[in-house]
C-alpha cells in the first residue's frame, strides 16, 4: 500500500509518504534532497499570509522549487479571512499543487497572534477562514491541525467534520494537543477515529521515528498517507527505506558526497554566508549517532568559512573509513 498513489482532490500523489512542514528545516535545497529519496509529497515551511499579501521578499524566496519536487504543497497560517484568502490566490498563482493551512502549530509566538494551533479553540472563527479560502481556490485544499489546544476531547473530531463541510479536500493529523507540544507520545488513536469520522482523506503524524512504523501507522490508523517530519531531518534517506522495505544507511563515503552535492544547493539558494549557516545544521544532524561526531559538531559550530568545515568533514569521514 505504501507505493501506490493516492488522490488529494483532484491530485494524484505518488505514494504514501508526505515530508512534514518544518521552519527552517524544508526549503528547497532540503525538499530537493528528500524527493530524490522517495518522498510522495513535499511541503514548504509555512509563510506568514500577512507577509505574503505585503509582497515580502523574504517570504516569497522560501516559495521557491524546482519542478523535479511536483507535487508540492505551499503551507500558509494566519488567522484573517480575508488575508489568507488573498494569500491563497497569491499561492496558486506562484505553482503550488496544493495549499495547506497550518492550524496544528504550538510555537508561542505563532499561537499569540491568533494562528496554528489557535485556530482549534474557536471553530465558527475557523470556518469562515476554511470557507473563504475554499471560494478562491481551484487547487486541492488541506488543514494540518493538532487533537486539540490544551486537553484531548471529541472536538478535535467536530472541527474536522466542519472543515469537511467547509470543502477542505484532506485533514493531516498530529495525535498530540497544542499544550503537548512535542513532549509525551502521539495517540495514534486519535488518527484512526477521524478516519472513521470523515470521508476526506486523513494523513497520520506524529511519532514516526522509525521506517517500521509507517506501516504500522497505516494499518493501525486506516489512514490515507503518512507525514514524516523529524526522522526525516538526521535522515533524509528515510523514505528509501520504507520504500525499499530494507533499511538504507549511507557510507561515510556516501554521505560525505551526499553533504557536498547539498552544500552546493544551500550555495545557489541563500549564498555563501547564509548556505555555510544552513549547512552547519544539517551536518550536526546528519553526524549524530557516529563515532567521534560530538567532537566533529563542536569543531564546526562555530566556524563559518565553508572550506574549513570541508576540510574537518575530510578528515572526520576518512577516519570513519578507516573504521570500517
Amino acid at each position: 500500500m505504501i507505493s501506490t498513489p493516492f488522490k488529494i482532490g483532484q491530485l494524484t500523489i505518488p505514494n504514501r509518504l508526505i515530508m512534514a512542514p518544518m521552519c527552517n528545516i524544508t526549503h528547497l535545497p532540503f525538499r530537493r534532497l528528500i524527493k530524490n529519496y522517495g518522498a510522495g509529497l513535499v511541503m514548504t515551511q509555512m509563510v506568514s499570509a500577512k507577509a505574503l499579501t505585503m509582497g515580502c521578499v523574504k517570504t516569497k524566496k522560501l516559495l521557491s522549487f524546482d519542478l523535479s519536487e511536483r507535487p508540492i504543497a505551499f503551507q500558509v497560517f494566519g488567522n484573517n479571512a480575508t488575508v489568507l484568502a488573498e494569500a491563497a490566490v497569491i499561492l496558486q498563482d506562484l505553482g503550488a499543487d496544493l495549499v495547506d493551512l497550518n492550524m496544528g502549530c504550538p510555537a508561542k509566538k505563532i499561537v499569540n497572534d491568533g494562528g496554528g494551533s489557535a485556530l482549534l479553540k474557536n471553530p465558527l472563527f475557523t470556518a469562515n477562514i476554511l470557507e473563504a479560502m475554499r471560494k478562491v481556490l481551484r487547487i486541492p485544499f488541506t488543514i494540518k491541525m493538532r487533537a486539540g489546544y490544551d486537553k484531548y476531547n471529541e472536538e478535535f473530531l467536530s472541527i474536522a467534520q466542519m472543515a469537511e463541510r467547509c470543502g477542505v479536500d484532506g485533514i493531516t493529523l498530529h495525535g498530540r494537543t497544542k499544550t503537548q507540544g512535542y513532549s509525551g507520545l502521539a495517540d495514534w488513536e486519535l488518527v484512526r477515529q477521524l478516519k472513521a469520522a470523515i470521508r476526506i482523506p486523513v494523513i497520520g503524524n506524529g511519532d514516526v521515528n522509525a521506517p517500521e512504523k509507517v506501516g504500522l501507522m497505516l494499518s493501525q490508523t486506516g489512514c490515507d498517507a503518512v507525514m514524516i517530519g523529524r526522522a526525516a531531518v538526521s535522515e533524509p534517506w528515510f523514505f528509501k527505506s520504507v520504500l525499499e522495505e530494507k533499511s538504507f544507511e549511507p557510507s561515510p563515503a556516501e554521505l560525505k558526497n551526499i553533504i557536498l552535492n547539498q552544500y552546493n544547493d544551500f550555495f545557489d539558494f541563500y549564498g555563501s554566508s547564509n548556505g555555510v549557516k544552513m549547512m552547519r545544521k544539517h551536518l550536526c544532524s546528519y553526524t549524530k549517532g557516529m563515532r567521534g561526531g560530538a567532537q566533529f559538531r563542536n569543531e564546526i559550530i562555530t566556524l563559518n568559512d565553508w572550506q574549513m568545515i570541508e576540510n574537518k568533514m575530510t578528515d572526520f569521514f576518512d577516519a570513519s573509513v578507516n573504521e570500517m
